[in-house]
């Protein structure tokens, strides 16, 4: 017992030795779950070629809590960018894909070196402290990233021109750690010095565009970063092909990925539930309500099936491998909006449940008051009062003072003074309901399909009214959210069959894995092709305001879930046929 904790609090190593000679125990070698370093009873099965004595890194099946630690970094980012940016028009639909790309692909690096090279030693511990620091500080620059902005941004690209700096500067330190431990092996120096040169570029060129980019500069200077990140990416994956020694073959790079995958599913969840608090907020779980909470979690637990259950336990070729990884940046892109989507879904479903009650309630009002403008304004002051309270609205900003003003002194009941009054108090209602629940519109976003739209809601407009421009705003934001969550929820289907493509290799296909591609891609093609919809506003407006926007989608991956068990079923996988049988 005395030998074991001997073992649980021996001192860090300045610097560990990420490879294993020839079979050769190394000094101080154990492993645990916040190690990284091998044990004299692991086998690596990374010696390439005749030499024995060539390093090879150590074999890890499972991440270390320090990586996984890492992820949540990255989720946090995302809430919290998501949070602050929500998808509002073009322009932040942009930026919110942008955002994502610099997060993601710089969380790729990291974890490209860590499933091969990753140790536990001090320096290894302040590396990762330092990539811990990048993740907040982008969370920081997040707050006001939107590079496609003219004006006012140099500060934020700036700031996050130096934090890919520093980002690369930690990378091309642990590489060339490695490099040193590799000291007299090509076969592992040479690909290092490659990574080495591709962030040392990377790193130049960001430096470069930090002291180059002037405040007034309006060009698309930013394009840039993606050039670099996605090079680097290419160049690691390239290179990590071409050279076995260093490939990612017999790592746990495909377990990063699934759980990056797993924790994106819980920031669905995260987002749910907060969609949530507005439903009881507003106190309005119907049944309509109900239902789309069920479509939700079912999304959600219908992809993590497709997902986890497609992934194959024999471990395909580099080349596939590698692809098979850089095919998760647009699925979890796609992944990331089909989440916010069914949140403002969710969102946008209760709103206008209130929405209804509100027109409801003011038909029967008027169907009681035919000839007192008097009683009429009276009892809809009353009912706007009860309403206002319960969304909590601004008294300022929602005030309808004035317009009942305008409908007591109109005289004819049936008058065009006394029309636009009421509409005029329709609408203020409408608003403080929508923003009551977040639905706010982007700036300058209102237009004649708009107008249109709004028409279905609540009769005529009247250009220059200030409640119908927010109005008209922000049911623009949702035709947006319309076509991003339908095309999201097909891409997500059919990336997971690229995904089952690359997860395999060809001669490994059977006719089970074929359906199962298939079936995800026509479903998936299908239930995005639902976006065209928005051609048609009339056909628009009817889904939109109809509860079956989130059972659609949940229905489209339910039945694809339902076909892969019975394809299971009638066309085993050929790896489990041939494990049945006793090849495997």
């Amino acid at each position: 017992m005395e030998a074991a904790a001997k073992r649980r609090y021996r001192s860090l190593p300045l610097v560990a030795n990420p490879f294993k000679h020839g079979g050769q125990e190394q000094k101080r070698e154990h492993k645990d779950q916040t190690s990284g370093r091998c044990s004299s009873a692991e086998k690596s099965e990374l010696i390439h070629g005749p030499d024995t004595d060539s390093p090879v890194f150590c074999e890890r099946e499972e991440a270390r809590s320090i990586e996984l630690f890492y992820d949540l970094f990255f989720v946090a980012n995302l809430t919290s960018f998501t949070t602050v940016h929500p998808i509002d028009d073009k322009q932040t639909f942009s930026s919110y894909i942008g955002f994502f790309a610099i997060l993601w692909f710089t969380w790729l690096q990291v974890v490209l070196f860590d499933v091969r090279f990753g140790t536990d030693s001090l320096f290894e511990r302040t590396a990762k402290l330092i990539h811990f620091g990048v993740m907040t500080t982008f969370a920081i620059v997040g707050t006001k990233f939107d590079p496609t902005k003219r004006g006012g941004m140099h500060v934020t690209i700036k700031q996050m021109s130096l934090i890919l700096v520093i980002s690369r500067v930690v990378l091309i330190c642990q590489y060339a750690s490695v490099m040193l431990w590799a000291k007299g092996q090509k076969k592992i120096t040479t690909p290092l010095g490659i990574h080495l040169a591709a962030f040392a570029t990377g790193a130049i060129l960001c430096l470069g565009f930090f002291f180059t980019f002037a405040p007034k500069s309006t060009g698309l200077g930013y394009i840039v970063w993606y050039v670099i990140i996605v090079v680097e990416a290419l160049t690691v994956l390239l290179v990590s092909s071409r050279w076995p020694s260093i490939s990612f073959q017999h790592t746990n790079l495909s377990e990063r990925c699934g759980l990056l995958t797993l924790i994106i599913l819980g920031e669905g969840i995260i987002v749910l539930t907060k969609s949530m608090n507005y439903i009881v907020q507003g106190e309005n779980f119907s049944k309509g309500i109900i239902a789309q909470i069920i479509s939700a979690v079912l999304i959600i637990y219908f992809v993590y099936m497709l997902y986890f259950d497609q992934a194959s336990r024999v471990a395909p070729s580099a080349t596939f491998h590698h692809l098979w990884a850089l095919a998760h940046f647009p699925f979890h892109i796609a992944l990331v909006l089909l989440m916010e989507g069914t949140s403002r879904f969710i969102t946008w479903r209760n709103a206008l449940e209130i929405v209804n009650h509100i027109l409801n309630h003011y038909s029967n009002i008027w169907d009681q008051n035919t000839t007192s403008t008097t009683v009429l304004a009276r009892q809809l002051g009353n009912f706007s009062n009860d309403i206002l309270q319960q969304v909590d609205a601004d008294p300022v900003k929602y005030n309808v003072t004035g317009y009942l003003t305008e409908l007591r002194y109109a005289g004819d009941i049936n008058g065009d003074e006394a029309y636009n009054a009421i509409l005029k108090v329709v609408l203020v209602l409408v608003n403080a309901t929508l923003k009551f629940f977040k639905i706010e519109a982007a700036p300058n976003s209102m237009g004649p399909q708009s107008h249109a739209r709004a028409s279905t809601l609540s009769g005529p407009p009247s250009a220059g009214e200030d409640p119908y421009e927010d109005l008209w705003a922000a049911l623009q934001v949702y035709d947006l959210v319309f076509v991003y969550f339908f095309v999201a929820a097909g891409l997500t289907l059919v990336l997971m069959a690229v995904l089952m493509a690359l997860n395999k290799e060809g001669s490994k296909y059977c006719k089970g894995d074929w359906a199962a591609m298939g079936v995800r891609g026509v479903v998936g093609s299908g239930i995005a092709l639902v976006a065209v919809v928005k051609q048609n506003y009339t056909s628009e407006e009817r889904f939109m305001y109809s509860p079956w926007m989130l059972p659609t989608v949940m229905l489209g991956i339910g039945l694809v879930v339902l076909l892969d068990g019975i394809l299971r079923w009638i066309m085993p996988a050929a790896a489990e046929t041939r494990e049945e049988k006793g090849q495997v």
